[in-house]
């Protein structure tokens, strides 16, 4: 049986990038340069040529300013997730600022796709251990699964599962979906999107997957519009950041070809329609 794998864009423009607020202030955000639209058609471009469908976790903040981008993607059969709406780690809100966030980016994105929203996916993964509250306010809303829990250190927790799994919470259950990660001796490794989809080797990133589906369990990969982007604009950003914003950016878009090539791939809400407790 082939096992489809799940393919996942955050969708946000090139400066929502947690941890530089001090660089790029929310204030800013609606005089610089967006490029998203440009940027996200291309991946709806190679995903049309492929007949895959994704999910879209999309920022309120650019469904509020571009409506007919998120129209396009649904009327391109891709599910309609969130990723919030001011881009902001789930750990630095009050549980009412999250409930607040989550509300604002489902009521824009609701109102454009005239559809429930089932996802969400926290900016840079961060409902981890001092914010594993922020999942009672998702089943509470009612969601169906999140996909924001990390099985990496300091981002997430090593010990998160490395596969989709149904967590039983105080008033029911949600499904939480991580990304794509491989064990090694000292430290999992981030394979399933970002710099480490750029970086590793792809025979790494393709034994990891083809292990993972042997054991008939799909792999999840997550993808930003900036990384098919050459030449966004730049910032003064430091070094870390840089490497995790920039590193490798030429191979994104070839890394996913060859991804949809070797791998079947579909949204979150297509593999857990097909499932019930265990994925």
């Amino acid at each position: 049986m082939i096992v489809e794998n799940i393919l996942t864009v955050d969708l946000e423009d090139w400066f929502h990038i947690c941890g530089v607020e001090e660089l790029v202030p929310e204030t800013s955000w609606s005089q610089l340069e967006s490029r998203v639209v440009e940027n996200t058609k291309i991946i709806l471009g190679i995903l049309g040529i492929k007949r895959i469908t994704a999910t879209f976790f999309v920022l309120g903040f650019v469904a509020e300013r571009h409506p007919a981008l998120i129209t396009a993607i649904l009327k391109g059969g891709h599910e309609i997730a969130t990723h919030g709406y001011d881009h902001r780690r789930v750990y630095t809100m009050t549980p009412d600022a999250f409930r607040h966030d989550l509300r604002k980016a489902v009521r824009i994105i609701s109102k454009i796709t005239g559809l429930p929203v089932k996802g969400y996916r926290a900016p840079e993964w961060s409902i981890r251990d001092d914010s594993l509250w922020a999942l009672d306010i998702l089943q509470e809303e009612g969601f169906q699964y999140d996909s924001s829990m990390t099985p990496l250190p300091i981002i997430g927790n090593p010990a998160y599962s490395k596969t989709p799994c149904r967590l039983k919470l105080e008033h029911g259950y949600l499904w939480e979906f991580p990304p794509l990660v491989a064990s090694s001796p000292l430290i999992n490794l981030p394979l399933g999107g970002g710099w480490g989809l750029r970086v590793f080797p792809y025979s790494l990133i393709q034994t990891t997957i083809r292990k993972r589906n042997k054991r008939g369990s799909p792999a999840l990969i997550f993808l930003h519009p900036r990384e098919f982007d050459r030449h966004s604009p730049r910032l003064k950003l430091p070094l870390a950041k840089q490497f995790v914003v920039t590193a490798r950016i030429e191979r994104t878009e070839k890394r996913l070809h060859r991804l949809l090539e070797d791998f079947a791939f579909t949204s979150v809400s297509q593999v857990l329609g097909k499932r019930n407790n265990c994925i």
